[in-house]
């Protein structure tokens, strides 16, 4: 039948057969027209448009998705006849305000008004039958009226969240009025809870209105069970139970109830989500953690309406943040809000706006708002991340921030993004892409090293440098576009990275070493004069490489450039082309191509020289050929001598090893000798030029190190106008002769070693023109010639019999190491003065370690221009430098001086990192005129009490950290303005004064951390002086990070936790203020401050709590003022024997209870005694204790006492905890298990007690510092390999009970040297004694009936030994003794 359609006059209708197809119009009001029975599916699907629908009457059935995502519609009418409405039918009807379904609908579809969250009103008088979630998620209904027939079965996640429901009503079929029962329902809480009784058919209803939304018990909500947008949790809900809506990311906001009391741990964790939160109740007991990690939460509604909008890190609005009344606003915001703002960021350690440490472990990480820095290895290797979010105000990532995050795909850094420090996305595995920020001018070391999955990276236009190894084994990156400002590139920078194709931009000056090693490449490109500043191997092992081409304006080819690049054919070369490095393309096969060429005869084209091994006897290099690539005739011992009459430069190497070659010809433009150019050729004898018939020497300016190493027959070289000879240049020409040299000269070390260059003076000095190459030879008192200007490096390097040198005012240059352990050396300089450096020249240049470790130098005064890395460091005995005339304070300058005490640098803008790190002496310090402190610069100046920044001086990371004793910070430039890097004042705990603009701020206690009366900047010097400790809820202290000699625990602080700063080795000196009224466990266990407490009283008490009293002997005394004894107090208290707690009735009034908390007396084996404090005494007997019916302190110090002793049901010990060296057993313990105390590495002493009736297998086997065994008087039994391996065992007393000896028992105890084996003993089994060389006398008892095999073997006192009559002996028993 040919398809007709109905227009009705209405053209938007397609109607078929009665079903009305679809409607295509955009009216807000429609009336289908009549003679409709069907709505058909998706008929009116996803218009947008429709508010008002009326539908007319004959219509039977409304079929699925008919008005599915119609979000404005207001009101239907459906007429009476309708009989089904479909599955999704009015899905997302979101404006629906009121369902009113005539009698005749029987049949509702799944989810047939699912999402119909504006719906308040739904009658339902003749529906039996509904789909799953029919009217699910319907947040506001209020009132609904079902069916009395409706099937009881169908009741099955129908009503799921429709918690508002208040009015429930049953009525008939007809929808008859009289036959209707209502029933007003408070909450549904109370209907399940059983507080309202309701028909059946109602109290089902509510049941799946909840239960299939959550887990309830009675008015606790257990856990919430679906995962969307907008919650109200019903009232009657009391408590929000542990971990109630843990983890669900999909809500956005919820509306708790009045009747809310208590919000339990974790109960919102992690909720990435949630933006909003209403609370109906004004007081709410919230635990810690409840919010944890909810950090996309910005806003808290308070019952009175109240709204507080969370504003990135600290602060909190209750109107506009633009608000002039911020202030007072701040200050008035409830409890509730601040305990919910404090927990959203509970998973994050923030200094300031920097986020020093992620503490939790979930998979999506949201890092709030106004973090400007995420500090270095703040998410280092936590493997359970797989996305961050960044926040816009991201300016720093540090160092290794992400490092081995191994689940993380992907991360969106923000435009706002300046720096990535050093490894901060190294070994994330399985990151994907990363698009760099145009800010980002430099890509740090190893930023993405190991990120094997990376396949895109966007570099930014303004970058400019790409550090160390960035992109190291990066085997998924195809391709990278560099961008043309780029001008460095760090060595191994995309090392073993996939990369196919490289253009090098013409910019790029600086190629580091194996930049593109053992890649992908297959073509590479060199743009203009890139790499004129380069490294060796950039391309080499590539085995894929084919294509290599140089660009017109490069002028070098590198050192091993594609060495080893098997595939490479095709390279072609510049015309600007000047020189070539060593093996550049070695094991290509263009350069086997170029071999063959050359050996058919073909003339040599490119203008290089690229390999002269075929050659031999004298050589005449043809003029077409300008450069001699570097190694090119390396270790060809077949030439005698070379003309190169038009050559222009010669490689590196070039000559090297030709053991015959005597002399060279070379053109006289040549005046640079490149690296080991003529190293060992030992027959050379003169480098000529060739454009005078008189043929002279060349005439060198540069001489690059090994130039001429070993070169034994040289006679001659011009180095009148040389001004640089580099390490063991000229070292064993022995047959050079004497020449005139440029006063100019700069020489490395061992630049003339056994050379007859130069003058050796009687006092031992050796100089060469105006340099002294050596000083070795020295001893006492040096005086330099006048004529000196510089000291080469190393000249007088561990020369420790040198006592003072003294050199005039011209000296020039001291070089790298040249007085580098010379212990003796006190003085240096102009000066006669004991142990000061003196010199008065502002141009002098000191090279790096030129004084290092000189342990004598007590004094500096130098006006030099630079000062090297390392130049004074482990001066041990230096007191006072003065570099005036510095302008950047070199890595590790002064590093390790440790008496330092006075540095003047007035002009000095930079402190490198670790500079002053270790000069904890170090007290006058100006530090006005830096614009940067690096990292570590100033690390442990403790001694330093007052510092001075101008303004925007930054502080790099531990810039002065652990300076324990700075006490005032003075920011002196006109705005105030300094920007601190993680930790840069961490453990500057004495801190107490900041001097901002005029005025000076005070930090009296924690609290004034938050306070808004102190300036932010203020606020943040004081964030990074303790962002050392880590403190929850701004009263406890459970963290420390540091190294300082002395802390400061701010005011404010009640509790510091247990083992906050156990073994802080460094720690001599601990302020402890009144505020605090709790110390855990161990807290300060393994400190020098413990140890010297413990040095001056055996009770160590502080704030009336006790410490430790771990040393103290026999009886103690508890101190009547003592209200807490912490933690471990005694433990391992081996000496004590009784404790004696202070009347509770003492005079003086009502004394406070004494708190004993949990193992205080842990491992007091030999406690016998103890007297409670309401004066009862308490005698303890043994393991029968631990079940006796004891005062509770008595039965902790049972508990805690026997804890080392874990027994099974017979009483026989299997494992001993704790480590204790002086082990007394107690009494009850019926025997040692097998494998007890094996391998102990701590026992030397171990007392029996009389229950002890049996030693098991291998109980003591290995101890190795066992010494003693004692009181082993009731044992009958000792098991095989018992004591074996005891190497100190020197003694064992047998009981008189003893039966039984196992075997090798005592074997290998080399120490043991006296047995006394009681009677009733008759066996000695195999190798019960193997071994025990010591062993001097024997007594066998009369009751032995047989000695094993190889019992005594090596026992070295067979003469002695009596074997009574009978015995039955084994094979070499006594063999060796």
């Amino acid at each position: 039948m040919a398809e007709k359609i109905l227009e009705n006059c209405q053209e938007n209708y397609q109607i078929r057969d009665g079903v009305l197809l679809r409607y295509t119009g955009r009216a807000e009001e429609i009336a289908p027209p009549a003679g409709i029975h069907t709505v058909g599916e998706g008929a009116f699907k996803g218009c947008v448009s429709l508010r008002n629908v009326v539908l007319p009457s004959g219509i039977v059935r409304i079929m699925g998705d008919a008005f599915k995502g119609c979000r404005r519609l207001e009101e239907i009418v459906i007429p009476d006849g309708v009989t089904y409405i479909g599955r999704y039918a009015f899905h997302r009807c979101h404006a629906l305000r009121r369902v009113i379904l005539p009698p005749s609908v029987e049949e509702l579809g799944e989810c047939a008004f699912l999402y119909c969250d504006s719906m308040r009103e739904a009658r339902l008088p003749g529906v039996r039958r509904m789909g799953m979630e029919a009217l699910a998620n319907g947040i506001a209904l209020e009132k609904l009226a079902i069916s009395r027939e409706l099937d009881e079965r169908c009741i099955c996640d129908v009503f799921t969240g429709c918690g508002r429901v208040r009015e429930i009503s049953c009525v008939a079929s007809d929808d008859a009025k009289q036959d209707s029962e209502t029933f007003c329902i408070p909450n549904v809480v109370e209907v399940v809870a059983g507080s309202c009784k309701v028909p059946r058919l109602v109290e089902l209803v509510v049941r799946d209105i909840l239960e299939r939304m959550m887990e309830l018990e009675g008015r606790t909500l257990v856990r919430f069970r679906v995962n969307i947008k907008h919650i109200e949790v019903p009232e009657g809900i009391e408590v929000l139970a542990r971990s109630s809506f843990y983890d669900m990311r999909g809500i956005v906001d919820i509306k708790l109830p009045r009747s809310l009391r208590r919000i339990e741990s974790r109960a919102f964790r992690n909720c990435i989500g949630l933006e909003q939160v209403t609370f109906g109740a004004g007081s709410v007991q919230i635990d810690e953690d409840a919010f944890r990690n909810c950090t996309s939460l910005k806003l808290v509604r308070t019952c009175d309406g109240a709204q507080y909008t969370f504003h990135g890190l600290k602060d909190i609005y209750r109107a506009d943040p633009d608000s002039t009344e911020r202030r007072e606003m701040v200050s008035a915001v409830p409890e509730l809000v601040r305990v919910v703002h404090r927990q959203v960021l509970g998973n994050f350690r923030i200094s300031g706006s920097i986020l020093l440490r992620y503490l939790g472990a979930e998979s999506r990480v949201v890092i709030p708002e106004g973090i400007t820095r995420i500090a270095e290895e703040a998410f280092a290797g936590i493997e359970t991340i797989d996305r961050v979010l960044l926040p816009e105000s991201l300016q720093e990532i540090g160092a290794e921030a992400f490092r081995g995050c191994l689940l993380l795909q992907t991360v969106a850094l923000p435009e706002g993004l300046r720096e990535i420090g050093a490894g901060a996305f190294s070994d994330c595995v399985k990151l994907l892409r990363v698009e760099i920020p145009e800010r980002i001018e430099v890509l740090s070391d190893r930023v993405f090293r190991n990120c094997r999955a990376l396949q895109e990276v966007k570099l930014p236009a303004r970058l400019c440098r790409i550090g160390e190894r960035a992109f190291y084994g990066c085997t998924g990156l195809k391709k990278i576009c560099l961008p043309d400002r780029l001008t460095h590139i760090a060595k191994m920078a995309f090392y073993r990275a996939g990369l196919r194709q490289v253009q090098l931009p013409a910019c790029a000056e600086h190629v580091g070493s194996l930049a593109f090693a053992k890649s992908a490449v297959q073509s590479a490109q060199i743009l203009g004069a890139t790499g004129r500043h380069c490294g060796t191997d950039v391309f080499s092992g590539c085995e894929k490489l084919k294509t290599l081409v140089f660009e017109e304006g490069v002028r070098r080819i590198p050192d091993r450039f594609a060495y080893g690049c098997t595939a490479l054919w095709r390279v072609k070369l510049p015309g600007s082309l000047e020189s070539v490095g060593r093996h550049a393309l070695e094991g290509t096969r263009f350069l086997a191509q170029w071999k063959q060429c050359v050996s058919d005869g073909d003339a040599w084209q490119d203008g290089v020289l690229w390999d002269g091994q075929h050659l031999a006897g004298e050589v005449r290099i043809p003029e077409n050929i300008r450069i001699i690539a570097g190694g090119a005739f390396y270790g060809n011992a077949d030439i005698t001598a070379v003309y190169l009459p038009q050559v222009q430069s010669v490689g590196a190497a070039a000559f090297k090893g030709c053991t015959a070659l005597r002399r060279v010809y070379l053109p006289a433009g040549i005046d640079r000798l490149e690296a080991e150019v003529f190293s060992g050729c030992a027959a050379l004898e003169e480098v000529l030029t060739t454009d005078t018939a008189e043929e002279p020497a060349a005439k060198w300016r540069q001489i690059g190190e090994r130039a001429f190493y070993r070169c034994g027959r040289l006679r001659g070289v011009c180095l009148e106008q040389a001004q640089e000879i580099g390490r063991e240049a000229l070292s064993g020409c022995t047959a050079l002769s004497p020449c005139a040299l440029s006063p100019a000269l700069r020489a490395g070390e061992r630049a003339f070693a056994d050379t007859l260059l130069g003058v050796r003076l009687e006092n031992g000095l050796h100089v060469v023109g105006s340099l002294v190459v050596s000083g070795t030879a020295c001893a006492g008192e040096v005086i330099l010639p006048e004529e000196v200007q510089g000291i080469a490096p190393y000249a007088f390097a561990g020369n420790r019999v040198i006592g003072r040198v003294v050199f005039h005012e011209n000296i020039r240059w001291i070089g790298e190491g040249a007085f580098f352990g010379c212990s003796s050396l006190a003085c240096a300089g102009q000066s006669a003065v004991s142990g000061q450096l003196r010199t008065g020249r502002e141009l002098l240049r000191i090279d790096a370690r030129a004084f290092e470790k000189c342990i004598s130098l007590r004094e500096v005064t130098c006006l030099a221009q630079q000062a090297g890395e390392s130049a004074f460091a482990g001066c041990v005995s230096l007191v006072r430098a003065d570099l005036s005339g510095v302008r950047i304070l070199e890595k590790h300058l002064f590093a390790g001086c440790a008496c330092l005490e006075t540095c003047l640098c007035a002009r000095a803008e930079v402190a490198e990192e670790f500079c002053f790190s270790g000069c904890r002496r170090l007290q006058n310090m100006d530090l006005a005129s830096m614009d940067q402190i690096g990292v570590h610069a100033f690390e442990g100046c403790e001694s330093l009490r007052y510092a001075e920044f101008q303004d925007d001086v930054r502080l790099m990371a531990h810039a002065l950290e652990d300076c324990c004793g700075l006490e005032t910070i003075c920011l002196s430039g006109q705005r105030g303005v300094i920007r601190l890097d993680e930790y840069a004042l961490s453990g500057c705990t004495a801190l107490r004064r900041v001097a901002l603009q005029g005025e000076e701020w005070a930090f009296e206690c924690y609290a004034d951390l938050f306070s808004q009366e102190i300036p932010e900047t203020a606020r943040l010097l004081f964030h990074s002086a303790l962002s050392c400790f880590a403190v929850e809820q701004e009263t406890d202290l459970v963290g420390y990070r540091g190294a300082a000699g002395a802390v400061r625990i701010p005011a404010g602080i009640r509790k510091i936790g247990a083992e906050v700063f156990r073994d802080a080795m460094m720690l001599v000196q601990v302020e402890i203020p009144e505020s605090v009224t709790h110390i855990g466990a161990r807290a300060f266990h393994g400190t020098p401050w413990l140890a010297d407490m413990r040095r001056k009283s055996p009770l160590a008490v502080v704030r009336d709590m006790l410490l430790d009293g771990s040393a103290c002997a026999g009886e103690v005394v508890i101190p009547p003022n003592i209200r807490l004894v912490c933690g471990w107090a005694f433990a391992n208290g081996l000496d004590i024997t009784e404790i004696r707690f202070p009347h509770m009735g003492a005079q003086g009034g009502r004394r406070q209870r004494v708190q004993v908390e949990e193992y205080a007396f842990r491992n007091c084996i030999n406690l016998r005694e103890m007297t409670l404090p309401d004066g009862v005494t308490v005698r303890f007997t043994g393991l029968a204790d631990r079940e006796r019916e004891l005062p509770p302190l008595a039965m902790q110090a049972v508990t805690d006492s026997l804890n080392c002793f874990k027994t099974d049901e017979d009483g026989v010990l299997r494992e001993c905890t704790g480590n204790i060296s002086r082990l007394r057993l107690a009494h009850g313990i019926t025997g040692i298990g097998e494998g007890t105390f094996q391998d102990g590495n701590l026992l030397t002493t171990i007392t029996f007690s009389e229950t002890v009736a049996e030693i098991g297998a291998r109980a003591f086997a290995g101890c190795k510092w066992l010494r003693e065994v004692r009181q082993a008087d009731g044992v009958t039994a000792i098991g095989a390999h018992a004591f074996s391996g005891c190497g100190l065992l020197r003694c064992v007393a047998f009981s008189e009970k003893l039966r039984r000896i196992g075997e090798h028992a005592f074997e290998n105890c080399t120490a043991l040297e006296e047995i006394r084996i009681p009677e009733g003993v008759e066996e000695i089994p195999e190798r019960a004694f193997y071994r025990c060389h010591s062993l001097s006398d024997i007594k066998l008892p009369s009751t032995l009936r047989s000695i094993g095999r190889e019992a005594f073997a090596f026992c070295g006192c067979a003469a002695r030994i009596q074997v009574p009559s009978g015995v039955q002996v084994g094979e070499r028993a006594f063999y060796g003794s």
